[in-house]
């Protein structure tokens, strides 16, 4: 649980550390050169209105800089003491501006650093006192205690009493609402990276390659330097060729080891990267396809398919190209600090004065591209969708001739990816000029500055070449890093639907334990209520109550919409009733083992599924070690053998994607072999014989009927020719059983069986 303040707490803590503010700042006045005496305060203040004044001797700026933090401190303070349920959010939303407020007030220590510096080196001895130590350094800290207290203590107020009832706490959600996704985002980072640590062998390897690599580059700037300064000697004076030699000799040397160990680096993120795909993939389907129906009937197959592909790949590859770029920049960024502090600290000072604006800038772009990336997978996903959708149903597409409306519709998803990918597309661009800009200001100012130093001996012109060549690369380096944040952005955006899918907790646990039962088939629908997951309200099946006793064949016959293929899909366990329950040989369905309930429930349904696979395979689909024997034989009891053998692969022939390369008949005979090669003790038959024409609905019921010794049949089925031969007719309207009995027995009687065969609706 996260903490919080009251407002009078909140208060107390500013005006605390106010005071301790203004403390340290008189003291470290006070503490000028050897002397300490409050003296020394209202000299410098006086000499601050004097027209004597100097910026480089005169530290009561400091004095000035606390005392805006303590009013910022105290207004804020006394605000959210004064309305702590509204105050904390509307604060929360000025934490940019305050943030960058902030960041002047650190930047102007260096600054003054470097004011000090102007003084000639026996003066700013003398100068530079314990005092002036104490004001940089605490100008520094109480900048950053003033950032905490804003943003970690005012917006944790929490309102009191008095407030509760003011219904504006608009600002407060959305306070509330930054923190979630700001903890999110922590917590999603966190989880990328442990993807990464399961393969630390080969990132070990790679981030080894990557030092070396890093190291060797971050000497050549120094060394080439070194070239300018033994090339440009003084008039008069000859070149030294021996400096010249070694150093170009030195960095040939470093060349070659930089691009050996680059190479190895590239490599070895570009395995572990495919590594991390792989794992991250592999996850991903592992829970997808232990989720239950339920979630497959509320999500898209596009969506589900782009999560998989578009958004795993988008994760793997972020995640090892940006950890590759923030390593290798990270360790070329301090050498380079390294070399430039040894070169010319003051310059160092100019430049790193720079460094908490770039910081501030990656920070908002970074938030923004975080909410980009998070539409633009989510647009991705449904027009992926539109095109599983209409690419898996391409005959039905063009049957209506609608080409084009499917075309238009598809450009139509597009175009609104489109128009995310235009506004980051702006968004970069804002980002590449003002980190461009706000480089190249840095470089002018180190250039003047450096000449400046040049010019007053302080810095020799070959170590100012040198100092440029680190600029340059501590500018990239610095431009990348904020690349790395919004591109980490890019990954978490897209890792949040991967996660919330894996993290899934499917509604139905196929975690039942009996699985060593010898089953004679006997069903049970014991008052049984069922509604489907995403229409709650709209009841299927209500007290439903039938038994099918061992061995019977049983049709459920009935308006569309009755109940009847419910039924299948609550034998399969596809869902869970909303009460009563289903039993096969007095145990209910959900308590039996999962692998072993569908060894012995065996489902051919209308439109029988085939997969881009031999024959073979597709009849022992789902058992182990199953023989050639066994599948020839099954494929005989359902009079598939013949045909299989005229094909030219015979049992080794490819059905084609769902079956394509096979007929109506053939597949339905196929899908029956798939369900006896099992030796089921139930059948299931969801109108497997209905879209057959007459020949190939003879040849599978002949295939049904001639294997059902000892097999309890249950089949849901229009045609007369069909149910006729049913041991038992089931007429389920609305839910419930209507009428129960044989064929000529329904027949005599005035109901719903009756009126179905008038019509010639079965």
């Amino acid at each position: 649980m996260a903490t919080t303040y009251t407002g009078r707490a909140a208060l107390l803590i500013a005006i605390f550390f106010c005071f301790l503010d203004i403390t340290i700042t008189i003291f470290g006045l006070a503490w000028d050169g050897k002397d300490f005496t409050f003296d020394n305060i209202g000299h410098w203040w006086n000499d601050f209105f004097s027209p004597n004044y100097d910026f480089r001797t005169n530290p009561i700026d400091f004095l000035i800089l606390a005392l805006i933090r303590t009013t910022v401190l105290l207004i804020g303070g006394l605000a959210v003491w004064c309305n702590p349920t509204t105050v904390p959010g509307r604060i929360q939303t000025l934490s940019n501006v305050h943030f960058a407020l902030m960041l002047l007030i650190v930047a102007f220590s260096p600054t003054k650093l470097l004011a000090f510096a102007e003084i000639d080196s026996t003066a700013l001895v003398n100068r530079l006192a314990v005092g002036d130590w104490i004001l940089m350094i605490w100008s520094l800290f109480a900048a950053l205690f003033v950032q905490l207290i804003w943003g970690s203590i005012f917006t944790k107020v929490k309102p009191t009493d008095c407030y509760l009832h003011l219904p504006d706490d608009s600002t407060s959600r959305v306070e509330a609402e930054r923190a979630a996704v700001a903890k999110e985002t922590f917590e999603l980072i966190q989880r990328l990276a442990t993807y990464m640590f399961k393969e630390w062998p080969f990132y070990i390897i790679a981030f080894s390659c990557l030092f070396a690599y890093s190291l060797a580059r971050v000497f050549i700037p120094y060394y080439m330097g070194e070239v300018v300064a033994a090339v440009m000697q003084p008039e008069g004076q000859a070149v030294d060729y021996s400096k010249l030699n070694k150093c170009v000799g030195v960095m040939a040397l470093l060349s070659f080891l930089g691009a050996v160990f680059g190479g190895l680096r590239g490599g070895s993120f570009t395995y572990a990267q495919a590594r991390v795909d792989r794992r991250i993939r592999n996850d991903l389907f592992r829970a997808l396809v232990h989720q239950e129906i339920g979630f497959f009937d509320a999500n898209k197959t596009g969506e589900i398919t782009s999560r998989l592909n578009a958004d795993c790949q988008t994760m793997s590859n972020t995640l090892s190209l940006y950890v590759n770029v923030l390593m290798r920049n990270i360790v070329m960024l301090f050498g380079s600090m390294i070399f430039m502090f040894s070169l010319s600290w003051r310059l160092s000072m100019v430049t790193f004065i720079a460094v908490p604006i770039i910081f501030l800038i990656s920070k908002i772009y970074g938030v923004y591209y975080d909410r980009l990336a998070d539409e633009t997978q989510t647009s991705v996903a449904k027009a992926n969708d539109v095109a599983e959708e209409v690419i898996s149903s391409m005959r039905t597409v063009k049957s209506f001739a609608c080409e084009k409306f499917e075309a238009r519709r598809f450009y139509e998803f597009l175009n609104i990816t489109l128009k995310i990918a235009t506004r980051k597309s702006l968004a970069h661009v804002g980002f590449l000029w003002t980190s461009e800009l706000l480089q190249m200001g840095i470089l002018v100012l180190v250039l003047w500055f450096g000449g400046h130093l040049v010019l007053k001996d302080k810095v020799e012109s070959g170590l100012l070449v040198s100092f440029l060549l680190y600029q340059f690369q501590l500018g990239e380096n610095l431009r990348e890093l904020g690349e790395v944040w919004n591109g980490l952005m890019q990954s978490v955006g897209s890792s949040r639907k991967v996660f919330e899918f894996m993290d899934r907790v499917p509604v139905i646990q196929n975690d039942g334990k009996v699985n060593n039962l010898q089953l004679t088939g006997k069903i049970e629908f014991q008052n049984v209520k069922f509604s489907y997951p995403l229409r709650p309200d709209v009841p299927i099946m209500k007290d439903l109550t039938f038994t099918v006793n061992p061995g019977e064949v049983v049709a459920l016959v009935g308006p569309s919409g009755g109940g009847k293929s419910s039924c299948i899909a609550l034998l399969e366990h596809f869902y869970e009733p909303v009460a009563g329950q289903i039993l096969l040989d007095g145990i209910p369905i959900r308590d039996y083992e999962h692998k072993f309930i569908h060894m012995k429930i065996a489902l051919v349904g209308q439109e029988p599924v085939l997969y881009a696979r031999s024959v073979h395979e597709n009849i022992g689909y789902g058992m182990e070690n199953v023989t050639e024997e066994q599948v020839q034989t099954a494929a005989k009891m359902a009079n598939a053998h013949n045909f299989i053998m005229d094909t030219t692969e015979q049992y080794g022939t490819d059905v084609g994607e769902k079956g394509s390369q096979m007929s109506g008949g053939q597949k339905q005979r196929i899908a029956i072999a798939r369900a006896l090669v099992r030796h089921p003790v139930v059948l299931l038959l969801d109108e497997a014989t209905s879209a057959l024409d007459s020949e190939s609905e003879h040849l599978v019921q002949e295939a049904i009927y001639k294997n059902l010794q000892g097999k309890t049949v249950i089949l849901i089925a229009h045609r007369l020719s069909t149910v006729e031969k049913a041991d038992k007719i089931i007429v389920i309207n609305k839910g419930r059983v209507e009428q129960m009995g044989v064929h000529q027995e329904l027949l005599q009687q005035d109901g719903i069986y009756k009126t179905l065969v008038q019509r010639q609706m079965l």
